[in-house]
């Protein structure tokens, strides 16, 4: 709709996790297997997949959302992946999932994901990623 302004949102919490079920009936959501690390064995490791989810509000309109992982010790992204999300009303609580696909790490470490509506972080969440056998 012509005229009509966006509101970038709000992010009310940002999760890792390996799957995210929704309830049928209810639309409740569950995430499966919530984490902030993962051992591989080898580097680069195997492309690994998983789900980012956020829940928004405070929005309106279409926004872009994006999510990036990148390195902490070079800011080399290197997953990104970006999709539309319409928010009908402020007042609404909008779930938000984004499967990352098929990423691989190239190095031990430390990694970022954050997620940005129009360019604008909103929130973000650290990783580890190290390799089998070390603490």
């Amino acid at each position: 709709m012509e005229g009509v302004m966006s509101q970038r949102p709000i992010a009310v919490g940002l999760l890792l996790c390996e799957n995210v079920i929704v309830e049928e009936g209810t639309r409740s959501v569950t995430p499966v297997n919530c984490f902030t690390r993962r051992t591989v064995e080898q580097f680069p490791c195997e492309p690994l997949s998983f789900v980012v989810l956020a829940f928004l509000t405070d929005g309106s309109g279409d926004i872009s959302l994006e999510v990036t992982i990148e390195r902490l010790d070079t800011l080399e992204e290197v997953y990104a992946a970006t999709r539309p999300l319409h928010f009908a009303s402020p007042l609404n609580e909008v779930r938000c999932t984004v499967r990352v696909k098929e990423c691989s790490f190239p190095v031990e470490g430390h990694y970022q994901v954050t997620l940005y509506a129009d360019r604008e972080p909103l929130a973000q969440r650290r990783l580890l990623i190290r390799r089998e056998g070390q603490t």
